[in-house]
């Protein structure tokens, strides 16, 4: 049995009409099936019309199935990796296809989902392409949590924890294990949202499944070779054009008098003129001009290049897939990059009639060199020169950061502030990745409808990083090194009975049961040191002050599940599915949860008559429960070693902070979900729409208690967060002739998201500190998770901000609700033209309705670089030259000119106010100067944005053009990613800015710009 293309369908169903007798078609599209003369053979598989065939007095019968065109043929891989036609599913699942995602590739191959799939919101720190990625998929639902899903590679759990992210002091992103994925080798990505679609991975699984499948050999005849390229260069995306080009550095409208101008971060000084000169930090004298592209100078064009060779070969009983990729990138950040060579082997073996092998093996090696600093970190590059002054060229720090003893050159008065060419020359980092993803699987076939499935699966990795300051380094003055190692072992054992008979032409039933061990081992330790004894030698013996912390985490589950589907007349069916946990991280008269799921569909359009407008209708309901379980070590007490010894004996501890919980229960989460497919115009538009309600009860999260107990805090259950919302996914075949189509898809989806109820004694938990102004992001009681709180500003009844006699604003007292660090709706626009062996895609991502608090933009005001500060300064500096002209001092003076902050004072009393237009001038510095330290409200803006996010244009050679040759195909690309923001509010930075992937989302400071490429991906295949 073939398709059109004459390649081979396995695994179709051959049914003798009028009995239950059937089989199914091997790797080559062979069968075999005792059929009397005169009676017919029904051939069928999804996404292919059925056909039959008379049986005559013939021993072979060639049989070439058509795509299915007047029907849902979707084909899709849902859990434990089984393919099913997707108009039985109850419940939604998107699907995309690997070549969507290799052909403007991200390094990190999730980004490359960012706008394509409704309900799934992926962000990423400002690290680069060595950094993480941020995936929630339907809101927030944990507190404690990251709220990531579950990743499966090829039926593998992969572990995707980030070795060391940033916090309020700063801090590295040490990337994720996304990053380990060669886009080329990805078949195709599934996206399970629901409980229902995820419920067979239980307790793992509460916020959703991702699963990749990676490519095989399978429908190779013979040997194939496919070869892929691709270039891209890296340049900045964002270009500060908010900072004012006006006035220089200074203070009150006057030149720095100190011998060296190291206050570069100061912008208060008087309006540029060329015609002065200043002394810099090393000595040196320079005009006091504009520079243009000061910030900007400092980036260089970065590159990433990536090549993949992949050999695939078949036969009737075996096929395998070989391939090898290198991928080296350059960073805009001079001395930043990342490399990574991938292998990966995937095979199948058929061993006569009854037992099928296969596996995979992947193994990647990574490599990234000086990862950038992050948020506060002193030798943090972004923060260190996006607010330097107009007239200060940056490449100037590159002449003189050391001098000529070699030791460090202060240039701004700020050790918390290091010169960024320090940071890229002197100071370094490295991280090396050793991975290995691989399974081996047997299948037995006892007759044609029963199989017996076993799988042994293991993600194995060593994470090495090492950060060293030398001697002199500002906060490190004799020098520090860090050195971390992560290594990772989990394995995964699974039975599984396969049950899939045709019962009649109109019933069927296949039924899964099966269990699995996953048995997870961590090993974690960092040593840092400081106080060099010989320079030269990075090593933590060659330091004076030592210290080591080691920690072991071992975790497993027992599992057992099983699901039941049926289908009638290909109009009705039903999925049930339940599954059974066991935790070794749980108590044992809590450690047992029930993960049920139900779900169903109805095919209505097969009870209708044909109609010329509705092509296909259904609708699909399902309910489900998943949950989740703990951290290890949270029931008892668990001991350790201190950092140190006494009497050269060393000490031990009890290392828990957190009071031991014998009652600690999983957490709940309960789903629902309804929607409905149609398509219409003979499926040239298609509609998909989802409502959806999710509810987690006994969240687990600590309880902070009074330190006299010797705990900081007790792990509880306790809060209920909610999520409901609408999914919409929207395709339309636009024009369609046999030379050009356009074809538009749009995404939507609105999620809902409310803290219900935290615990008698919290009403709020901190999800992140700011630390800067006293804002930080939690989750309140009745808000929605991750508010950004603060102080306000003081208004009157009318809104208008309330400033005191001295024409200041006056400041409230208490915390209060000022944004939220989470999207409204998010939405994709996708549109695909093709002409001839053209094709142009151009996809538009959008998110509405997120704050962000810039600490960028409020040190930028406090420094005097935004453009919103030039308000007022002429005025001022024209009232103090007055005023130093007429010998006044600042009591005896009324200023004539200057800044007037926007609002009102009250001339009246506290308990009786009276509130009049502020009137009063006062010295912008003066002004700007208030909020650092008091509100963060001035600087918390909408982080709504629109960016044309992916742009490809491709071109399919003729196969004319080869000739002899033996190319089966060929193209070139023209790629795209992040190439423009269409719109945005925030000022000079990218509007998905932030320094970590955690729950604290909605705080940006120090971003180094994000990156636009642009390039061009080749393909052949022989």
């Amino acid at each position: 049995m073939s398709s059109e293309d004459n390649s081979p369908i396995p695994g179709a169903t051959v049914l003798l009409k009028g009995t239950s007798t059937a089989t199914a078609t091997d790797a080559s599209g062979r069968f075999s099936i005792p059929a009397p003369v005169g009676s017919v053979l029904v051939f069928s598989f999804i996404g292919y019309v059925p056909q039959e065939v008379t049986v005559g007095t013939q021993t072979n019968i060639n049989v070439t199935l058509a795509p299915d065109v007047t029907a849902l043929s979707e084909v899709v891989v849902t859990a434990l990796g089984i393919k099913r036609d997707a108009k039985a599913l109850g419940y939604s699942i998107s699907q995309v296809g690997g070549s969507e995602l290799a052909t403007a590739k991200e390094i990190n191959v999730i980004n490359s989902l960012s706008g394509k799939v409704a309900g799934v919101d992926i962000s990423t720190p400002t690290a680069g392409p060595s950094g993480s990625s941020r995936v929630i998929i339907r809101g927030n639902s944990e507190l404690s949590g990251n709220n990531q899903p579950l990743y499966i590679i090829d039926g593998v759990p992969m572990d995707n924890t980030t070795a060391g992210g940033a916090g309020q002091w700063g801090g590295y992103d040490l990337g994720d294990g996304l990053s380990s994925l060669n886009p080329d080798d990805i078949e195709s990505v599934s996206v399970l949202k629901g409980g229902a679609a995820a419920a067979l991975y239980g307790s793992r699984a509460s916020n959703g499944v991702i699963m990749i499948t990676t490519k095989s050999g399978a429908n190779q005849k013979g040997i194939g070779v496919e070869y892929t390229s691709n270039y891209t260069a890296e340049r900045v995306l964002s270009k500060f054009d908010d900072y004012q080009k006006v006035y220089g550095q200074g203070r009150d409208g006057l030149l720095p008098i100190e011998p060296n101008a190291n206050n570069t971060q100061s912008a208060w000084g008087p309006q540029l003129d060329p015609n002065l000169r200043l002394q810099i930090y090393n000595g040196e004298t320079k005009p006091y001009s504009l520079v243009n592209d000061n910030i900007l100078s400092f980036f260089r064009t970065g590159s990433t290049f990536t090549n993949t060779l992949a050999f695939t070969g078949g036969t009737e009983n075996a096929s395998v897939r070989v391939s090898v990729s290198d991928m080296h990138n350059k960073d805009i950040v001079p001395k930043t990059g990342m490399a990574r060579n991938t292998f990966l082997i995937n095979s199948t073996m058929k061993l006569g009639s009854k037992i099928t092998i296969n596996g995979k093996v992947n193994y990647i090696t990574e490599k990234v060199d000086n990862r950038p600093a992050l948020s506060d970190n002193p030798n943090n590059v972004g923060l260190a020169i996006i607010g330097i002054a107009p007239n200060f060229d940056q490449r100037w720090l590159s002449q003189g950061y050391k001098d000529e003893f070699g030791r460090y050159q202060d240039w701004n008065g700020n050790t918390y502030r290091i010169n960024p060419y320090w940071s890229i020359n002197e100071m370094s980092n490295t991280s090396r990745r050793n991975r290995v993803i691989g399974y081996l699987q047997m299948n037995y076939d006892f007759t044609s409808w029963l199989g017996l499935q076993l799988r042994g699966g293991t993600d194995f990795y060593n994470f090495r990083y090492t950060n060293f300051s030398p001697k002199g380094t500002p906060l490190w003055e004799t020098g520090a090194l860090q050195e971390q190692s992560n290594h990772l072992a989990e394995k995964n054992y699974e039975a599984l009975l396969k049950f899939d008979k045709q019962f009649t032409d109109d019933f069927y039933v296949t039924a899964f049961a099966g269990g699995n061990i996953m048995h997870r081992r961590a090993e974690n330790q960092m040593s840092t040191g400081s106080g060099i004894v010989l320079e030269g030698i990075q090593a933590i013996t060659n330091f004076t002050t030592q210290s080591n912390d080691y920690g072991l985490f071992r975790k497993q589950i027992n599992s057992l599940y099983g699901t039941v589907q049926t289908g009638y007349k290909d109009t009705y069916f039903l999925d049930v599915t339940a599954r059974n946990d066991w935790s070794s991280t749980l108590s044992k008269g809590n450690n047992s949860y029930f993960y049920p799921s139900l779900s169903g569909s109805f095919v209505f359009t097969n009870l209708l008559d044909r109609s010329p407008i509705l092509s296909f209708g259904k609708l699909r309901a399902s309910v489900a429960e998943v949950g989740g379980d703990t951290d290890p070590y949270q029931l008892s007490l668990t001991y350790g070693l201190k950092n140190f010894s006494l009497l050269g004996k060393p000490l031990g501890e009890i290392s828990n902070t957190s009071v031991p919980n014998l009652s600690l229960k999983p957490t709940q989460t309960f789903t629902y979900e309804f929607g409905t497919d149609l398509r219409f115009l003979e499926n040239r538009v298609q509609l998909d729409l989802t409502y959806y309600s999710k509810k987690t009860t006994d969240q687990i999260l600590p309880l902070i208690i009074p330190s006299s107990s010797g705990y900081n805090t007790a792990i509880i259950n306790a809060g209920e967060i909610t999520n409901k919302g609408v999914e919409l996914m929207l395709r339309g075949g636009v024009v369609s002739t046999p030379t050009f189509s356009w074809d538009a898809i749009v995404n939507f989806a609105r999620n809902v998201n409310q803290v219900v109820s935290l615990h008698e004694q919290v009403k709020e938990y901190t999800l992140a500190n700011a630390r800067w102004a006293g804002a930080a992001i939690m989750a309140q009681e009745g808000e929605t998770f991750g508010t950004i709180v603060g102080k306000k500003l003081m208004r009157d009844p009318e809104g208008n901000v309330v400033h005191n006699a001295a024409g200041l604003p006056v400041f409230g007292t208490e915390q209060e609700v000022l944004g939220k660090g989470t999207y409204d709706w998010t939405s994709g626009i996708t549109n695909v033209l093709t002409f001839k062996g053209f094709r142009l895609s151009a996809l538009v991502d959008i998110k509405s309705g997120a704050d962000v608090y810039s600490m960028s933009s409020a040190i930028a005001h406090t420094n005097g670089t935004s453009e919103n500060t030039l308000e007022g300064r002429a005025g001022w500096y024209a009232s103090e030259e007055a005023r130093l002209a007429a010998g006044a001092s600042p009591a005896e003076w009324t200023p004539t000119g200057g800044y007037v902050g926007k609002g009102v004072v009250n001339v009246g009393t506290t308990e009786a106010p009276n509130y009049q237009p502020n009137t009063t001038y006062v010295n912008p510095q003066s002004y700007w100067a208030q909020f650092l330290s008091n509100s963060p409200e001035p600087f918390i803006y909408d982080a709504t944005y629109a960016k044309l996010r992916e742009l490809t244009i491709g071109y399919t050679l003729p196969k004319t053009l080869f000739g002899r040759l033996p190319i089966q195909a060929a193209s070139i690309s023209f790629v795209g990613r992040n190439l423009f923001i269409l719109y945005s509010n925030l000022p000079n930075i990218d509007p998905e800015s932030s320094y970590n992937n955690g729950n604290g989302q909605g705080l940006e400071y120090g971003s180094i710009p994000s990156r636009r490429s642009f390039g061009a991906n080749l393909s052949i295949r022989f």
